[in-house]
């Protein structure tokens, strides 16, 4: 009898095996297995929160920034995208979708310089496909794109005077080999066939000199040029605000370059001495454009925030000759695991070819990998103090069994069933398991609970993000609970087996 409760013999004794004082040995092993279990459990969950809780901030950092789904093309003309983001949107999966521009660029305030990526977007869609807004700290949208702005147009034609009107096969190739203009008109006259490559002027090592310099001739810029350069630049910085687009800077790069809402920063393109195509038209200099910081975000992510500069999609376009082109179109679904399915289908319906399609999984491949394996692997370690705890659940009951054994055989003797003995000593094992895991999910949700509630710093410049996330999930308590009374359960089945084949002679032979 337990309370006013009759419980089955087989239980009955079990019970009273566990709590024995006859042996405090026995007592001593059982204590420590079931403290093995509760550390296991314990740890086995706060590993899972954690490791659960990087990918929740890695990818929702990510998703922050990034779209689900990204439509790209191959080749510099990607005119069509109006097309392609109508399209995209009458899909009902889909909630918004805006079109990109994205270049490796060099933002400078004084003499300070950094490297950044550059990515223009249309003000009018950015709220649909990207949490922008939500992440500004100082500032706002307004001013990104200036009143009136209009997409570049693409001049066709300065392709052929390169070089000072000297006809560089290379180049020439090259401009034969890019897109027509956006507009779809074809240019005003055919270009002129090329010269065999015998008659191909090769530049002298002066020339080339010259023209990486941005020179109109073999002899380099005098100071004067020099100079009218320099006071070109130093009137576009000093230009009021209204007249100079705006730029929306990441909060690790503000503090790096000591920028403040309303500075003007110049943002040049590193490969602008090297790309005739960069050189402006006055003086051959590299060509630049100015911003007035407009905004500060932070998206929590290191690597965003110091490198990540937001621009109007017409004044990025405006740093290549590509004309109303974008890098490509990027969308935001109602459920990101569809992402996958729906950008399959956005291909297919695009006709495959040039078009390729990418989702935030594809994107962000090589770091969610390495989390999830990172995960399964901790897990895997932590799991083995439960392991190690069902090792003393067998020793345990073992020594039980060694100990029980004229009890056995007088059990037997009177007729006693083996399955009966068998769960006289498995429930000693299931007992072990269920007080072990009940103690660990107090010990795991009091971890996970206190890191819930204090924010623990680290280090963005290591972990890329500033402080220890942590997912407490319900599913997961459940599964680790039943892998842990799996286990204990399965630990003391052989223990028990062995007491319930014990003849009852061998119980009874040496007393």
């Amino acid at each position: 009898m337990v309370g006013s409760v009759t419980l089955p013999y087989a239980i009955s004794i079990g019970l009273r095996y566990l709590r024995s004082k006859k042996r405090k040995t026995i007592s001593v092993i059982t204590i420590i297995a079931v403290t093995g279990v509760a550390l296991g459990v314990g740890a086995l969950l706060a590993v899972m929160a954690i490791t659960g809780g990087f990918q929740d901030a890695f990818r929702n950092k990510i998703l922050g920034v990034n779209a689900h789904v990204l439509i790209l093309k191959y080749g510099l003309d990607f005119s069509e995208y109006r097309e392609v983001v109508d399209h995209a949107e009458e899909l009902p999966e889909v909630l918004g979708a805006a079109p990109f521009v994205i270049h490796e660029m060099m933002l400078a305030k004084g003499d300070r310089l950094s490297g950044v990526l550059v990515k223009g977007v249309d003000p009018e869609r950015l709220a649909r496909v990207l949490d922008l807004p939500a992440q500004i700290k100082q500032g706002s949208l307004e001013g990104l794109r200036l009143p009136g702005r209009e997409p570049p147009i693409r001049d066709t034609t300065q392709h052929r005077e390169l070089l000072d009107g000297e006809e560089d096969l290379d180049a020439y190739l090259r401009a034969l080999s890019e897109p027509v203009a956006p507009t779809g008109k074809p240019p005003a006259s055919k270009p002129a066939p090329v010269a065999p490559v015998a008659a191909v002027h090769v530049p002298t090592p002066e020339e080339m000199e010259a023209a990486l310099a941005g020179a109109d001739d073999v002899a380099l810029p005098d100071e004067s040029e020099e100079t009218k350069s320099f006071e070109r630049n130093k009137a576009a910085v000093s230009a009021p605000q209204g007249t100079l687009p705006g730029a929306i800077v990441g909060s690790a790069l503000a503090e790096n370059l000591g920028l403040e809402l309303g500075d003007h920063v110049r943002i040049i393109s590193p490969l602008a001495g090297l790309d005739t195509s960069m050189w402006d038209a006055d003086g051959g200099a590299p060509r630049s454009l100015d911003f007035r910081v407009t905004g500060i975000f932070e998206a929590g992510f290191q690597e965003y925030d110091s490198r990540l500069v937001y621009v109007d999609l017409y004044e990025n376009q405006r740093f290549f000759d590509h004309g109303d082109s974008v890098t490509g179109v990027e969308l935001r679904l109602k459920d990101i695991d569809e992402a996958p399915r729906i950008a399959r289908q956005l291909e297919a319906d695009l006709g495959g070819g040039p078009y390729n399609t990418m989702d935030w999984r594809e994107l962000n491949h090589n770091l969610f990998t390495a989390l999830y394996t990172q995960r399964v692997m901790l897990s895997l370690v932590i799991a083995t103090i439960i392991f190690v705890a069902a090792f003393n659940v067998i020793a345990t009951l073992i020594m039980l069994v060694l100990e029980k054994k004229r009890e056995i055989a007088i059990l037997k003797a009177m007729g006693a069933k083996d399955s009966s003995i068998l769960s006289i000593f498995l429930v000693q094992g299931v007992l072990i398991g269920l007080v072990g895991t009940a103690l660990g999910l107090v010990l795991g949700g009091a971890v996970t609970g206190y890191l819930s509630l204090y924010t623990f710093p680290l280090d963005p410049k290591v972990y890329l993000i500033d402080h220890l996330p942590v997912r407490v999930s319900p599913m997961e308590f459940v599964y680790t609970v039943l892998i842990a009374l799996g286990i204990c359960t399965t630990a003391g089945l052989l223990p028990s087996y062995w007491a319930a084949r014990l003849l009852p002679a061998d119980g009874v032979r040496y007393e």
